[in-house]
């Protein structure tokens, strides 16, 4: 009788994503450029994106317009925040982001002061923007979410890595994009799996997949969270945390997709609901050092369910839409 994998087997997989990539992707150095024509914004915004300490991260550096300009080009800057008064930035701060993204550094500009109706609205030009009322802490989600949004992807492990109010918008992106991908994967399997012949070696090919994916998910919320420790130690407490038995467990469930009444959608439900429960853990275990109890991740699951289904549902309607011929998309009773 086929079984479900072991915790050996699962490394095994684990070691083709090249965790130590990931590690160092994570603790790769990077160098924000914080253009103001007002030193001391520069200095504010750097304290309050390093984390509540309040002292600014050293690869957090501030600059004058004129600076920024003479820089720009150095191809030592990974990103730049422009600091504006105003929703429109004044014309010595425009020439310092023209000269920024003519030498392909990504900038964002963080507009403080001014909350009218066009001051959140992006402009030509720009990755990403914020509006604050003011440069303090109410306004620090905003301004993580617009740095987050501008940061190459390969950029923001390391950013969340070290500066803490970066973390959530990490976290948010990295678990809901992991869920989406599984909920995805186990779409396109349930459709090879309408063929009787293939339908069990495929759901057990799930099982390893989507338990890879969620642990490589796991291991880069550990990074992020600042958390050290070889790969083997922080997926050993990743598991400890979550309990492999629940990773199998759910696994199994992706079973269900051998029951013909059943069909696509619990599967793909299944898929989105578990990775949405162990991300949420492992950011409570991993960002804020909660003790979980056994029976949280199960409720986090069940909690998920729900979303998980209408999640399901969308997709499913979906790839109905594109091939509404196909036998596999047909709708199934119960």
């Amino acid at each position: 009788m086929l079984g479900l994998p072991k915790l050996p087997d699962m490394w095994r997989v684990l070691k083709e994503a090249d965790l130590g990539a990931i590690r160092r992707e994570a603790e790769r150095p990077f160098q924000v450029l914080l253009v103001a024509e007002d030193a001391a914004e520069a200095e504010r915004v750097g304290g309050l994106l390093s984390g509540p300490e309040g002292a600014r991260h050293p690869w957090l550096v501030p600059s004058d317009p004129a600076e920024a300009r003479r820089t720009a080009a150095a191809g030592l800057i990974d990103l730049a925040l422009v600091l504006s008064p105003s929703a429109d930035p004044s014309p010595a701060l425009d020439l310092a982001a023209d000269a920024l993204r003519a030498a392909r550094v990504p900038v964002a500009t963080i507009a403080h002061g001014d909350r009218g109706p066009m001051a959140a609205v992006i402009r030509p030009g720009e990755a990403a923007r914020a509006a604050v009322a003011a440069l303090e802490p109410s306004g620090v989600p905003a301004m993580a979410q617009a740095v987050m949004t501008a940061a190459p992807p390969g950029l923001r492990l390391a950013l969340a890595r070290q500066l803490v109010p970066l973390r959530e918008p990490l976290f948010a992106e990295l678990i809901e994009e992991t869920a989406r991908t599984n909920a995805m994967y186990a779409l396109t399997t349930g459709i090879a799996e309408a063929m009787p012949l293939l339908d069990v070696p495929l759901n057990l090919a799930d099982i390893v997949v989507l338990t890879k994916n969620q642990l490589v998910m796991s291991y880069r919320i550990a990074l992020a969270s600042g958390r050290k420790g070889t790969p083997r130690e922080l997926i050993g407490e990743v598991l400890g945390v979550i309990g492999g038995g629940f990773l199998f467990r759910q696994g199994a469930r992706q079973l269900v997709g051998l029951i013909p009444v059943a069909g696509i959608v619990p599967k793909v439900a299944v898929a989105y609901a578990g990775t949405l429960a162990i991300g949420r853990a492992v950011v409570a275990w991993a960002a804020y050092g909660q003790a979980l109890e056994p029976g949280t991740v199960r409720r986090l699951y069940r909690q998920a369910l729900s979303h998980g289904k209408d999640v399901a549902r969308a997709l499913v309607a979906q790839a109905r839409k594109r091939a509404p011929r196909r036998r596999w998309l047909r709708r199934r009773r119960g």
